[in-house]
């Protein structure tokens, strides 16, 4: 075994410190996360998240794209916050484009969010995606609150833009909250009905808090590393 696993770590490694974003997340068709957000790391994919920031609106893209189906947003609060029933999902002109209402009054605290939502989606979203970031920003959060809003068939860009939506009144203030989206009927799924968002690509309300995010030095030198104690070994890697 470990003739394989050394060097599928060195690989992993090397993509990571190149900025590259997790395997899990190397899947056809997901989305990602958009917003209009300035200053350093904001609205960037960082291989972890991507921090909302001072974002105002948020949105999604897909690849490859554009497609266009059904879009359905989720936001994921804290468990440990103050819950309201509902959030109004208003596009960014300020017209009402759906209600997200709470999923289920037990929390999402263990496995994917595809099977606490009872569907098949690809990724299926681990919540330790999420939960690590959570805690950082928001020590005291064990798990989610889910709200969903079905928003209709809409047409969803491969890339650009800042957010066709506006961040919802009261969630902004939620640190460790995410956004996702899913798409459904209208979308390439492929072998699952539902596009999911990539997990780098979760939108996450980190206000002024810088994210911490990989060190690509430490895991160069672990790759470079790993690979020499590969080639040292003179092993093959594949077995005859």
């Amino acid at each position: 075994m470990n003739k394989v696993l050394l060097p599928c770590l060195g690989v992993l490694a090397l993509a990571l410190a190149c900025g590259g974003t997790v395997w899990a997340d190397t899947i056809d068709d997901p989305l990602h996360g958009q917003c209009n957000g300035t200053g350093t790391g904001t609205c960037s994919d960082n291989g972890k998240n991507t921090p909302l920031g001072n974002s105002t609106t948020f949105g999604f893209t897909i690849s490859p794209g554009p497609q266009t189906g059904d879009l359905i947003i989720t936001l994921l609060v804290p468990n440990n916050e103050v819950i309201p029933l509902s959030f109004a999902i208003d596009f960014s002109n300020n017209t009402l484009a759906g209600t997200a209402s709470l999923f289920s009054p037990t929390a999402w605290t263990s496995g994917n969010l595809a099977s606490y939502f009872g569907i098949s989606a690809s990724p299926d979203n681990p919540i330790g995606a999420y939960l690590p970031t959570t805690q950082f920003l928001d020590p005291g959060a064990t798990g989610f609150f889910a709200y969903v809003a079905d928003i209709g068939t809409q047409f969803i860009p491969k890339g650009g833009g800042t957010g066709t939506f506006n961040i919802p009144t009261g969630f902004g203030a939620d640190l460790g909250g995410y956004i996702l989206g899913f798409c459904g009927v209208g979308c390439n799924g492929d072998t699952n009905p539902f596009v999911a968002t990539a997990n780098s690509g979760a939108l996450v309300v980190n206000g002024n808090t810088p994210i911490p995010t990989p060190e690509p030095g430490s895991l160069l030198m672990l790759g470079a590393g790993l690979l020499g104690l590969t080639l040292l070994s003179g092993r093959r890697v594949f077995a005859a």
